[in-house]
């Protein structure tokens, strides 16, 4: 936003609390006077209403001013409102025009992942993936990129309960091995299943988080092994957008990212 002299008074209160929501420490006066390039008499005037109806208030030692909770449970509520797949799905359409693959978003649930909506690109292929249906989460790049957003004591009990089956000769059955592997997506945001679940299909998926800092869900791009792999930076960069886009989208900073005991 930005402001000129015909801005009403509207404009301006909305102006103020944008720059009350860039400055964590809090903001004087005269730093949002010269901010918002209006007088002092009338930024106070402004900030006096504001913080009446709760949306500002301020630090009485340090004279500084602040987002207002009012301001905050408006946010908070807007939050609550985003809808998953809402939120998901113009960046999921992109990703299968993009890549020309079928586009996944899953969520966890008991120690499998729930495919809840999905796109089929150009090239497609027809997959076992099937809206509704459940996978394991070890040996799925959807799965695999929740789990490692969860704290070991949560893995542990995951892989206590629900075992590491091996479907295909290259399925992590490991657990030490598939506690490095979550670690190796940790450090670079993104997961790889190389055919581990079904021979031939390989998929590349990206973590999605809410405002939180809590991981909710993942997306990924999945198709013919040969397909992935021959582009497989350029897939890892579409998908890496996209999963923070959506969570953007949710709220989420990532200063605030979480490993929480699910």
């Amino acid at each position: 936003m930005e402001m000129n002299k015909t801005n009403s008074t509207l404009e301006r209160a909305l102006f103020l609390l944008e720059q009350l929501a860039l400055n964590k420490g809090g903001t004087g006066i005269g730093e949002l006077s010269e901010a918002t390039q209006l007088p002092k008499s009338t930024t106070h005037r402004i900030l006096e209403t504001l913080m009446k109806a709760g949306f500002v208030m301020q630090e009485p030692s340090t004279e500084k001013y602040f987002v207002g909770l009012k301001a905050i449970e408006i946010g908070m509520a807007g939050l609550h409102n985003i809808d998953l797949v809402e939120a998901a799905i113009p960046h999921l359409q992109d990703l299968a025009a993009q890549t020309g693959q079928t586009a996944f978003l899953a969520v966890y649930n008991e120690g499998e992942v729930i495919y809840i909506y999905k796109v089929d690109g150009s090239a497609s292929v027809i997959m076992n993936a099937i809206l509704g249906s459940r996978n394991p989460v070890h040996c799925t790049g959807l799965g695999k990129a929740i789990m490692a957003y969860f704290s070991l004591e949560a893995v542990d009990k995951i892989v206590s309960e629900k075992g590491l089956q091996q479907y295909t000769p290259t399925t992590i059955t490991d657990h030490q091995q598939f506690l490095q592997e979550l670690s190796k997506i940790r450090q670079s945001g993104i997961a790889v299943n190389r055919e581990e679940y079904d021979d031939g299909l390989s998929s590349i998926a990206g973590p999605v988080f809410n405002y939180t800092g809590k991981v909710i869900a993942a997306i990924s791009v999945a198709g013919p092994t040969a397909r992935i792999f021959d582009k497989q930076d350029e897939l890892e960069a579409h998908v890496k957008e996209k999963s923070s886009l959506i969570s953007k989208r949710l709220g989420f900073v990532p200063s605030m990212r979480s490993v929480y005991l699910s």
